[in-house]
């Protein structure tokens, strides 16, 4: 025990006084609210020998003159005691409990209490002058959290508000203003709150930012098409079919006699491997198909060049593909080509499938098909819509960009939007393209596998159970079943299309794994050094992250949209399937829109029954909607 103590010295007990009241193998103290309490030596900082009765006697505040104290101290150093002393006159534990209280302010005194000196004029000066602005900013600070209260934002409020902007596109995870607000800091939240302030409109689409994916066109150099040998298959008749306004047409089919030539557009012509535009598209990994604009992974002028129909002779490579006995497809040959080919839309065709050649074509896609049903494939034929929505002038912010500003009533009155919800409906001629395309697939995995070839192929694990789903609810049901599909080196069962090995070879243009097989073939074809096995795992892997992103970003703009059609028609009636249900709680499914609502007290309904609902509400920034049957 250290002889300074004694009994009722005052002592400093974390970073509270405290009074000795008994002294032995450990010191008992007094605390500020009367209790007691056992402490070691080194649990305590002697402040005063005392003696002190009572702690009341702290909250007393000694008339001192701390300026003049601390210029009479400039280059000394003095302990606890001296301090006081100059300070108040005199040494008391009242005196030396407020001297403790200045040093702890840190402003005219710092250090240790038996090593305090005092701060030069220029650093009291500097510190002052800190704290003169840091309780301005409290107080603005405040004021600005009152604005947004109230929706009375100005435009000094706006840099601030681009950390909530920035936490809306999840560019940040956290924000100071939603936190003080007592709001939840989601992107979700933030993007409400924008919405109320009246600083982001129903236009704004998040998602694709949110997902990172590319929302400015590629901007880079496009060499001419190089001058090489291509097989002259102009002679043959030959149509690329896709849907109205398509931009990038990418494959073809011609009929040759019992053969079918596959076209697809010969990216790989152009984007060759590691080259500025290769890496551009595999950072992107797809185009993303927006409602309200199409984001392309290459620049336009490669579709300009290669796009299939979009001049008078187009640049392929073309597939021709076999039938085995089993009714597989199998690669016959592969060939940079030119074709001459004719643009039609699925409806178009649609009434010419009894004609040349696409009877013939269907024959042979019918079979195909089969064969696939007859291997578990899964016909999943659920209700599919396309959106499109065309906004008056420039889209806001659909990169992230901080660009936030206040706008007039009559400036938010001239952001208008259009929204068309268009039905994809089953057609005979879609079936038969699919299958044409699946085709070689199956094909070129094949030429793959028999190769040696390191590739991307897409597979499917099989579901727990194999059904063959009939109504909308089954459909809805069994797709739930199936895992999504995943690309490998390793060939494997692509159990949703009900093929053996599969890669995707039709759309180089608009997907980057397609790219990948289209530089293999060519390097292949001829003679040139193949992506080792190694670099092309590395690949799959970006091509992997870039399309899942672009797939979400696309899924969760679809239903934004979506949601946004139905506030524009609050009143209208919807005809609903149930499509899934758990006693009273379940999901219909709105053909009309390709979405679905969880509803409750439905336990009178059953699986596919048909039922009319009205909208209730949507959450725009939450992606929620409910509805009420009519």
């Amino acid at each position: 025990m250290s002889q300074k103590y004694s009994l009722r010295s005052l002592v400093l007990y974390k970073k509270a006084p405290a009074v000795i009241i008994e002294m032995g193998e450990k010191i008992l103290i007094q605390l500020t609210d009367g209790k007691s309490k056992k402490v070691r030596d080194k649990d305590i900082r002697l402040l005063h020998p005392g003696p002190i009765n009572n702690l009341n006697e702290l909250n007393n505040s000694p008339v001192g003159d701390v300026e003049a104290a601390w210029e009479l101290l400039q280059d000394e150093t003095v302990e606890l005691a001296e301090l006081a002393e100059f300070i108040y006159g005199e040494n008391r534990p009242v005196t030396a409990w407020h001297a403790w209280l200045l040093l702890q302010e840190q402003l005219y005194f710092i250090g240790p209490i038996d090593k305090i000196v005092a701060r030069t004029e220029a650093a009291v000066d500097k510190i002052v002058n800190e704290r003169r602005e840091k309780a301005q900013n409290a107080v603005a600070w405040q004021e600005y959290l009152q604005r947004v209260k109230s929706n009375t934002i100005q435009p000094d409020d706006l840099e601030a508000l681009k950390d909530v902007e920035r936490l809306a596109y999840g560019k940040v995870s956290k924000n100071r203003t939603l936190k003080e607000l007592g709001i939840e800091s989601t992107r979700e939240k933030a993007h409400k709150l924008l919405l109320q302030l009246g600083l982001w409109d129903n236009t704004v689409n998040p998602y694709p930012a949110r997902w990172e994916c590319a929302t400015t066109q590629p901007i880079i150099e496009v060499i001419a098409l190089p001058d090489e040998q291509r097989e002259d298959l102009t002679d043959l008749e030959t149509f690329a079919i896709d849907d109205d306004n398509c931009s990038d047409p990418d494959d073809a089919i011609s009929l040759d006699g019992d053969t079918i030539w596959i076209h697809v557009a010969d990216t790989a012509a152009l984007v060759t491997a590691d080259s500025p535009l290769d890496l551009e598209a595999r950072e992107r990994g797809a185009n993303l198909y927006l409602p309200e604009i199409v984001i392309n992974m290459l620049p336009p002028a490669v579709t300009e060049t290669l796009g299939l129909g979009l001049n008078e002779i187009s640049p392929a490579l073309s597939f021709k593909i076999g039938f085995n006995d089993d009714g597989s497809a199998s690669c016959l040959k592969i060939t940079p080509s030119l074709v001459k080919v004719q643009r039609l839309s699925y409806r178009a065709v649609e009434q010419l499938m009894d004609n040349a050649p696409f009877k013939e074509i269907s024959a042979i896609t019918d079979k195909f098909r089969e064969r696939r049903l007859a291997h578990g494939a899964a016909e999943i034929n659920l209700p599919e819509v396309k959106i499109k929505v065309s906004v008056t002038g420039e889209l806001y912010n659909l990169a992230g960009q901080q660009e936030l500003t206040l706008k007039s009533a009559d400036e938010q009155s001239l952001r208008q939007y259009e929204i068309t919800v268009s039905d994809l409906p089953r057609l005979k001629s879609r079936d038969m393209v699919t299958d044409a395309m699946l085709m070689a697939g199956e094909a070129v995995a094949e030429f793959l596998i028999k190769n040696d070839i390191p590739a991307p192929f897409a597979s499917q694990i099989p579901p727990e159970e194999q059904l063959e789903p009939k109504t909308i609810a089954e459909m809805f049901a069994y797709r739930k079943l199936f895992k999504r599909t995943e690309l490998h080196l390793e060939p494997d069962l692509h159990a949703g299309l009900g093929l053996e090995h599969y890669t995707r070879v039709t759309s180089p243009l608009r997907r980057y794994s397609d790219l990948l097989v289209h530089q293999q073939l060519r390097a292949f074809v001829s003679g040139q050094p193949l992506i080792s096995a190694d670099e092309m795992l590395e690949r799959i892997a970006e091509a992997e992250t870039g399309g899942r992103n672009t797939t979400m970003a696309e899924r969760q703009s679809n239903r934004h949209w979506s949601l946004l059609q139905m506030q524009q028609y609050a009143d209208k009636t919807y005809c609903g399937v149930v499509v899934d249900k758990r006693d009273d709680r379940g999901v219909i499914l709105i053909p009309e829109l390709g979405i679905d609502v969880k509803m409750r007290r439905i336990s009178a309904l059953h699986l596919d029954d048909e039922v009319e609902l009205k909208l209730n509400r949507i959450d725009l920034p939450e992606l929620d909607f409910s509805c009420r049957i009519v």
